[in-house]
């Protein structure tokens, strides 16, 4: 979930639109480099990786949102394929492929998806927090979905936080109350309706056969984590032939925001 947006000013973007199927996916480009395709989480696009995109100065970034986040625009319900679907037509639309990857959250179970069905996309690829859903991860995303369409915005996300970060993050009222803000006022909030639509394709999943994945895998958790702990990780991992884990320690689900510079050296440190 991105309370920030990244500083526009301070990057070289560009902000298309392409056409997959019957979505008009939207996607940035920042930096130059080496591409890198970096994929967000459930209720998460492209803004969320802000507090990384400064510390991979080296890279060509490629942010995509998801079907249901950000801006791109889509009808009807949506499945995880077709947001598979969507990366894969992205590497293509650009001619980049293989490229580089990183994921969190739902979004690294895309960039293994994709590793395992299109492998000649994904060359390396790092995941954050990504797990399979447990039931009690089932049951408060169903119950966050379902609170999302009566709740003001700000209160709905204060019960969201104690899912995404640790004890430092609540040691300041003003600091909840300004994430809180900040989040309900994004120009590119997610609706009520798209985070139904993303929990309902998460609750349909995606059957993948991920020993099929053939590039090398870094799994990245967070130590606190309440989403995603670090054995959960592993085990969304076990069958990926050539894979590393490595932890974060006192990070929590948004391991990216509350540890980006522990995070920016694991990815480059694997990726160089």
């Amino acid at each position: 979930m991105s309370t920030l947006r990244p500083d526009k000013s301070s990057q070289d973007s560009n902000m298309p639109q392409f056409q997959n199927g019957a979505a008009s996916v939207h996607f940035e480009i920042t930096g130059s480099g080496r591409p890198l395709l970096l994929i967000a989480g459930t209720a998460s696009d492209g803004a969320s990786w802000g507090p990384l995109l400064p510390l991979l100065p080296d890279r060509q970034l490629i942010l995509i949102d998801n079907r249901g986040s950000g801006r791109t625009k889509v009808e009807g319900p949506i499945e995880l394929a077709d947001m598979v679907s969507d990366c894969a037509a992205l590497i293509d639309h650009l001619g980049v492929g293989p490229v580089d990857l990183v994921g969190h959250s739902l979004g690294g179970f895309l960039g293994l998806a994709l590793a395992a069905l299109r492998p000649d996309r994904v060359s390396r690829l790092v995941t954050l927090a990504s797990a399979g859903m447990s039931p009690k991860t089932r049951s408060v995303f169903n119950d966050l979905s379902r609170m999302y369409f009566v709740l003001p915005p700000e209160d709905w996300f204060r019960l969201l936080y104690p899912w995404l970060f640790s004890d430092p993050f609540f040691a300041d009222e003003a600091n909840i109350a300004a994430a809180a803000a900040a989040s309900t006022n994004y120009e590119y909030r997610q609706s009520p309706g798209d985070f139904a639509r993303q929990i309902a394709a998460l609750n349909r999943g995606l059957s993948v056969d991920l020993s099929k994945v053939a590039c090398r895998v870094l799994a990245v958790a967070g130590d606190l984590d309440l989403l995603a702990p670090p054995g959960a990780v592993e085990a969304l991992h076990a069958k990926v032939p050539d894979f590393t884990r490595h932890s974060i320690p006192y990070a929590a689900h948004s391991l990216h925001w509350e540890a980006p510079q522990a995070v920016a050296a694991e990815i480059r440190s694997f990726l160089s």
